[in-house]
């Protein structure tokens, strides 16, 4: 029996413990809420109206900064844009429904940060942090010269029945954050939503998978503003008189820190971030110590979060729930992973130093191959940068059905072709077809679309989905044979198909709690459920075990049959390029110096004294 069919218990498992967790959550809030709202005096109804009120800018934070990576110093800024709103059309249609003039708040933010995330695509990092705190400084001195409606004549908002009641504002501020909850909830889980955490690793990385990487950014502004709008609609409300210093960038930066400590990219943390918010101010009042403490506390615990690296509070409980979950469910029963088949053939292991098997040599299926047409064409590429020439003038051909190896020393070129083929070096002049269709201009994610997927040098996949996840985004990101109107039930059974063949664990095991080498198969299998026309694969191989790296040379062999999909192999290992490959181009110092079948090209004197380094024959 195969290790991927005795996991079934242990993924099952998993996922039980944390579905119970989930439910129980929710129903101990719901207990909670109920009787808070009916039983605690006014005043704390208040303060817990100002918790749920906060917890929605922090959750808009969590979305940003948590899930898309984005460091946003302008939340609060989106709720003045709410509250101005809610403000301008209360005083004007005083018998206007609340709730929705708080949605019409949240809705009026939404395009701003749209707008805002679109205008910032090509921004990263602090240069990101910089431009929203000058949207922050530029709103802010236009709400001072202007202020808010009602101010300057003493007009309040005054919210119509039965929300005038602190009771029932209470249960508004409540109701509407477990619906903008739930609906971020919904987004996160979709396809573009797990883009976000695509986004957050790495960019390149989210490309290659055929993410919109400037509409995934502008998406979780627009989506954070929205939360942050309907806050600040909420707030006019409940002060009836707005004023700037509600808004002001200071409270944007302490509102961040709070958000980062807890952990407010899960719900929990966004309510525990609300609760630090008001409680922490009170305690501090109450005890007659001066409220900046809080506010300093607040930002060195952020701080701390920030150079640990492994997330807020609240994520780093969630994160040792599942830890333990995954720990018993290994124990409880074997955990699928890589083997070799029953029918592997054996005999060339002893030849090759007992490392992997020699791919068999099929005079039949090497005829098809040599007669097949070219896939992927690569003609007279040249790449420098600066004075150097990374690439001179090189020629490849991928036909279809083949697994085709690179090699070459390191520096040779190798992960400069493979990024000019997938589109992310534009500086290249020669030409790169797909199908006889030439790729030049064409994005890294248009090319990713079109059939071209592949796998990098260093691990890529976000810890923060789960292996399903990270399986539905790259399946997500349609290659061309993926485009009938049956697509969804075929990308359920390639994904299953997938994981079969490469012995994945289940789809609620984290990525993080995975180690470095099946990652990289996971990365592999992320390639071949979007059904690829070519997959190119960058040392597969690295940090997999003897008995993993044999199996994987296996698999990778039979891709091209399974699959339909042919392979550009880059790979060190030698005898895993024997195994693997029915052909094999040399890369030295930027140019070919071999190209053909393997055993002929890695007998070449020439290839021997650039790579191999030794005398010894193929």
């Amino acid at each position: 029996m195969r290790r991927a069919e005795r996991g079934g218990k242990a993924r099952a498992g998993l996922g039980s413990r944390t579905a119970v967790l989930d439910r129980a959550g929710w129903a101990l809030l719901a207990v909670l809420l109920v009787v808070a709202g009916l039983t605690l005096p006014v005043y704390w109804v208040y303060l817990l109206t100002t918790v749920a009120i906060t917890a929605l800018v922090a959750r808009g934070i969590g979305l940003v900064t948590g899930r898309a990576g984005l460091i946003s110093l302008c939340q609060m800024s989106f709720a003045a844009i709410g509250g101005w709103v809610v403000s301008a059309v209360a005083l004007d249609q005083p018998d206007a429904p609340f709730p929705l003039l708080v949605l019409l708040g949240g809705v009026a933010a939404a395009p701003i940060g749209w707008l805002l995330g679109l205008a910032t695509t090509r921004v990263r990092g602090v240069e990101f942090a910089v431009v929203t705190l000058g949207f922050a400084a530029a709103l802010d001195l236009v709400l001072r010269q202007g202020s808010f409606p009602g101010v300057g004549s003493g007009t309040p908002v005054l919210p119509a029945a039965p929300f005038d009641d602190a009771r029932w504002y209470f249960a508004l501020a409540w109701a509407l954050l477990l619906l903008l909850q739930l609906t971020l909830r919904a987004g996160e889980r979709s396809v573009h939503g797990l883009g976000w955490s695509a986004v957050r690793s790495s960019e390149r990385g989210a490309a290659a998978l055929g993410v919109r990487v400037g509409a995934a950014k502008a998406s979780a502004f627009a989506l954070g503003a929205l939360c942050s709008g309907v806050a600040g609609g909420l707030l006019a409300g409940q002060y009836g008189l707005l004023t700037p210093q509600v808004f002001s960038p200071l409270t944007s930066l302490v509102t961040l820190a709070t958000a980062v400590l807890c952990g407010a990219a899960l719900f929990g943390g966004a309510v525990l971030a609300g609760v630090f918010a008001v409680f922490v101010p009170e305690v501090l009042r109450r005890l007659g110590m001066p409220l900046d403490v809080g506010n300093a506390l607040l930002a060195i615990g952020a701080f701390d979060v920030l150079r640990r690296g492994n997330g807020g509070i609240v994520e780093q409980l969630r994160a040792r729930l599942e830890e333990r979950a995954f720990a018993r469910s290994r124990r409880s029963c074997e955990w699928p992973a890589l083997e070799r088949t029953d029918d592997a053939p054996q005999g060339a292991d002893a030849a090759h130093g007992g490392s992997v098997s020699a791919a068999p040599d099929d005079p039949d299926a090497r005829e098809r191959a040599n007669g097949a047409s070219p896939l992927l064409a690569v003609r007279n590429l040249t790449v420098s940068y600066g004075g150097t020439v990374a690439l001179n003038g090189v020629d490849l051909t991928v036909r279809a059905g083949e697994v085709h190896a690179l090699i070459g020393p390191n520096g040779a070129g190798k992960s400069t072709l493979i990024d000019v083929v997938t589109g992310f070096t534009g500086s290249a002049s020669g030409e790169v077809q797909l199908d006889g269709i030439d790729l030049d201009g064409r994005s890294a994610r248009v090319r990713s679309r079109r059939g071209i997927r592949r796998t990098f040098q260093h691990v890529r996949a976000p810890e923060t989905l789960t292996v399903g996840e990270y399986l539905r985004l790259a399946a997500g990101g349609r290659a061309a044979g993926m485009r009938d109107p049956g697509a969804p039930m075929l990308r359920a059974e390639r994904s299953q198909a997938v994981r079969a063949f490469l012995g994945l664990p289940g789809d609620r095991v984290p990525i993080r709690l995975m180690d470095a080498g099946s990652r990289r198969v996971l990365e592999v299998a992320g390639a071949l459920v979007s059904a690829p026309r070519v997959a190119l694969l960058d040392e597969p191989a690295a940090g997999l075990g003897a008995a993993e790296s044999r199996a994987l040379a296996e698999r990778i062999r039979e891709i091209p049959e399974r699959f339909g999909c042919a392979v550009l192999l880059v790979e060190h290992d030698i005898e895993f390029v024997r195994a693997t490959a029915s052909r094999v181009t040399v890369l030295d110092d930027g140019r070919v110096i071999g190209s053909g079948p393997v055993a002929e090209v890695l007998s070449a004197p020439k290839v021997i004294a650039a790579y191999l380094g030794t005398e010894r024959s193929a």
